[in-house]
């Protein structure tokens, strides 16, 4: 039975979903955090929509607290860290769910983590944003959960939606996982680089035809790829999600760009990055996303110049 329910990364997405986990009133939520992380939530709290919680900190295993699943909202390139945190907060029963953006996740706690089981996991069409240590949202979105193929869904994957859906989060289980998440991967590498590279806002993506088609030149890449890993991505995907990009609120900046500007770490190597890892597996050129790796790798370090 799934009763306790932790969460580790506060940032934007993370946030958002304690904030809104927590308006249950239910006694099983934790946030897992160390060191500088935990003293600052025991002692500030969380702060979303100009509201500050205080949710329940996991720091240590002397707790004696049982995750039976945990939600993993961290940023790709702070996953390392983050694995070395939850070792020992964790046991072999604990379920993973990451939510994180990219395709690489669930293998590398696979990998990490041999004897827990480890989901695909997704979230969708949320306005989550986040000021300094001030996190803002309307809408949620959707999470999509599940293990890769769930035609036929495992008694653990529904145990952790009605967990969730309890919870007030809106989940679904997707039939076809590893779609889902190759879908998000390719609007993420096509609109997110494109916008960092163009300095703009969604609102212009239908106004200015040269970005649509780089959009498309940096998602026909990953559906070349997709075709080699046996993922359903055709050109019908890349279509639709241009269109839907088009026509995103005009104000809206793609998560990327937001992190470009505040001068945050961006997850470029989670976009370009693995799209020329795995071409350079198959053999398979990837000229538009090496360019655009180039690009904005080397307008993040002139700036770091800049600055001193």
């Amino acid at each position: 039975m799934i009763k306790t329910v932790g969460l580790v990364g506060a940032g934007s997405v993370g946030g958002a979903l304690m904030y809104e986990m927590s308006q249950s009133g239910d006694e099983n939520l934790y946030l897992l955090a160390k060191g500088n992380r935990a003293a600052r939530f025991n002692n500030e709290g969380l702060c979303v929509n100009n509201t500050v919680i205080r949710p329940k900190v996991y720091s240590s295993p002397e707790q004696n607290i049982h995750i039976d699943v945990l939600i993993i909202s961290v940023k790709t390139y702070s996953l390392e860290l983050v694995m070395e945190d939850i070792a020992d907060l964790i046991d072999d029963d604990t379920i993973l769910l990451p939510i994180q953006n990219g395709i690489l996740t669930t293998d590398i706690l696979r990998e990490r983590f041999p004897n827990n089981r480890v989901f695909y996991g997704i979230v969708l069409r949320t306005d989550a944003h986040r000021m300094g240590r001030h996190v803002f949202y309307t809408t949620l979105g959707e999470m999509q959960i599940g293990y890769a193929d769930n035609t036929v869904i495992a008694p653990e994957v529904q145990e952790v939606y009605d967990r969730l859906k309890g919870l007030g989060v809106n989940v679904k289980i997707y039939e076809d996982m590893r779609r889902a998440q190759w879908r998000k991967w390719m609007l993420n590498t096509g609109a997110s680089q494109t916008a960092v590279e163009v300095q703009s806002e969604c609102g212009y993506f239908g106004q200015v035809e040269e970005i649509p088609e780089l959009m498309g030149l940096l998602m026909d890449e990953i559906i070349t790829l997709a075709e080699v890993e046996n993922v359903n991505i055709t050109e019908k995907d890349r279509d639709e999600i241009i269109e839907m990009l088009i026509n995103f609120p005009p104000n809206k900046k793609m998560s990327m760009l937001q992190d470009y500007e505040a001068g945050r770490e961006i997850e470029i190597d989670e976009y370009a990055g693995t799209v020329i890892k795995l071409g350079k597996k198959h053999g398979i050129p990837t000229p538009a996303n090496r360019v655009l790796y180039l690009a904005i790798t080397a307008r993040e370090k002139v700036e770091k110049l800049r600055k001193g």
